[in-house]
């Protein structure tokens, strides 16, 4: 199920695998009122979700899967 939401763009980051460290995860965080929420993305996502300047206001686009409670990031405009 497609929704789309009005948020605030807190930021792209890059991480560090836990297990191992070798691996690079990309993270783009967006909220709205009290709640955030911290989308995993592929990193062609992240250079052009890294250029947007930090706490401007963006229309989100996710995608919400019912059956296993996961949301992913689609787009940000």
């Amino acid at each position: 199920m497609r929704f789309t939401g009005f948020c605030k763009f807190m930021g792209a980051e890059t991480r560090k695998g836990f297990k191992d460290p070798s691996q690079t995860f990309y993270v783009v965080g967006v909220g709205q009122g009290l709640d955030s929420l911290r989308c995993y993305v592929d990193a062609e996502s992240y250079v052009r979700y890294a250029a947007i300047e930090p706490y401007s206001d963006v229309e989100a686009e996710f995608d919400y899967n019912p059956v296993s409670g996961k949301i992913n990031l689609i787009s940000i405009n």
